[in-house]
């Protein structure tokens, strides 16, 4: 155990260097759940309203079927085949298919789209026509098809023809000179065989499937295409998410402590205003034991005749500070101690808030007295109107523990001044003669504002609070250059929105730390 006065030291956690850099990506998407959220809802509507937009377009297909057959043009090998099919796929939509076809087609102009693919495991060449309208889709597509095969063969022919010109003159050349009757005899069988193949010209591509007007629309597609945009704009947001994260790095708890060289003292869940059931209520328990665990490092630490006087402070606005003051002094009057709770923070007060207090006279008011008039002491008659009493002291008890808290008061038009400004010092001092085991300050945050460094001189220690998804690195580093300069002993770290561990130990219903159940940090 520790001496009295002395720091606790950071424990380790064996599992949390393991599980550190998935909590971290899970706080950074909660961090910008809002910024994903909206991705998601701006991208899925837009891709969805402009398919909505769009006219519908139909496609219809023509299948034809390539025969394998002995070519006398050329090889009829594996590799050749492939070639043929290649060609025939860049043929099916060239120019001179494309204007045949449309001669076909009323109007006299295809009117859509022509697209060609091939299956060359199955030697299916497929002739796919688009439309704005079913019947003009499958009537482009078959018009394609029988303008290419009339185009196939008119080539083929030509080929055939061009050849036999070409055997006949070879034929001729060789009839003039003696001795050539086995040549003309070879070439006189090539010529017989081309005349089979023109008779025969286009056998090896035959229409397999005439294209039919299509039952639907195939695209746009609204639901398809708000499936894909929502799965696409929602890994574009967790992409966004994390890349800013990383431009602005936030911090985990171990090396929060590592940066500012002070142990946590506890690690506190964060609970939502908008969370219900069960699972707000064991995290609810979890706040609780935490503040609990708190009170009881407060009392190992420290020593209530040197360490009475605590300002609970902060890096930034927004981080807790508050909610943990109000609890901590409510865990210690419920331990047996004497505790006053004060709110200095006169620029945002929400100490009053916490326990349902007015803003009536208060810290203010007291401090303004004291400056007018330059007592040297608060007038008790003003310290008992300032003062409330939010747990009274116990009557034929043995355990003497209250709570008094005085609020902010009035607000002020210079709150920086008196905060800061002599008059703070000699409430203080007043306030340190009074029978309180423990005095928690609520002050402004240490970053940016002078009012905190300035009461740490007259205060025993610091109590720091941070809320992981509001600490930047910058704000860490700059705040531990701040804790640096001041000469104020730190207790330690209250760390905000760490990941509450589920236990049976919590299952059981306790009355909460302060009235009103939890609250949003301030």
């Amino acid at each position: 155990m520790n001496a009295p006065g002395q720091p606790l030291p950071p424990r380790r956690d064996a599992g949390a260097e393991e599980r550190i850099d998935v909590r971290r990506y899970l706080s950074a998407l909660r961090r910008s759940a809002l910024l994903v959220t909206a991705l998601v809802v701006l991208i899925t509507g837009a891709v969805v309203a402009a398919s909505l937009s769009l006219p519908p377009t139909y496609t219809a297909t023509a299948r034809i079927v390539f025969e394998e057959t002995t070519s006398v043009l050329g090889a009829s090998d594996s590799a050749s085949i492939q070639r043929r099919l290649a060609t025939t796929e860049q043929l099916l939509t060239s120019k001179r298919v494309r204007d045949a076809a449309a001669q076909k087609l009323p109007g006299g102009q295809l009117g859509g789209g022509v697209e060609s693919s091939v299956d060359q495991n199955a030697n299916i060449i497929n002739v796919i026509g688009s439309a704005e309208d079913a019947d003009r889709a499958a009537a482009i597509a078959n018009a394609v098809a029988d303008a290419f095969l009339s185009e196939r063969q008119t080539i083929d022919r030509r080929r055939i023809g061009t050849a036999r010109r070409t055997l006949q003159r070879s034929i001729d050349e060789l009839s003039a000179k003696p001795g050539n009757e086995t040549q003309i005899a070879g070439l006189r069988e090539r010529l017989n065989e081309l005349g089979v193949a023109e008779v025969t010209v286009g056998s090896d591509l035959q229409i397999a499937e005439r294209a039919e007007p299509p039952s639907g629309a195939t695209s746009p597609r609204p639901l398809r295409n708000a499936v894909l945009a929502l799965f696409a704009s929602l890994f574009l947001g967790i992409l966004v998410a994390l890349a800013r994260d990383q431009l602005v790095p936030r911090l985990g708890t171990r090396e929060l402590s590592r940066i500012l060289e002070l142990p946590v003292l506890i690690g506190v869940p964060f609970v939502r205003r908008g969370l219900r059931g069960r699972r707000r209520s064991v995290l609810s328990e979890i706040e609780n034991e935490a503040y609990q665990t708190l009170r009881a490092a407060i009392e190992f630490s420290t020593s209530p005749e040197d360490d009475r006087v605590i300002l609970v402070t902060g890096a930034l606005h927004g981080e807790g500070k508050t909610t943990a003051c109000a609890r901590l002094g409510r865990a210690l009057a419920r331990a047996g101690h004497k505790t006053l709770v004060i709110s200095a923070d006169l620029r945002v007060p929400k100490l009053h808030e916490k326990f349902g207090l007015p803003l009536d006279v208060g810290l203010s008011d007291m401090l303004a007295v004291l400056d007018w008039e330059a007592q040297t002491g608060v007038e008790p008659e003003l310290l008992e109107r300032a003062t409330n009493v939010v747990v009274a002291a116990p009557k034929g008890k043995r355990s003497p523990g209250y709570l008094h808290v005085i609020t902010s008061g009035t607000k002020a038009k210079d709150p920086g001044r008196l905060v800061s400004g002599q008059v703070m010092r000699v409430f203080l001092e007043d306030v340190r003669r009074m029978d309180y085991d423990y005095i928690l300050v609520d002050a402004p945050p240490l970053l940016g504002l002078v009012d905190s460094q300035v009461l740490s001189q007259w205060t025993d220690t610091l109590l720091i609070v941070s809320r992981l998804d509001r600490i930047t690195l910058e704000a860490a580093s700059e705040l531990r250059e701040v804790l640096d300069r001041i000469e104020t002993r730190a207790l330690g770290l209250v760390v905000i929105g760490v990941a509450g561990e589920i236990s049976p130990y919590y299952m059981g219903r306790r009355p909460a730390a302060v009235s009103g159940g939890s609250e949003t940090p301030a």
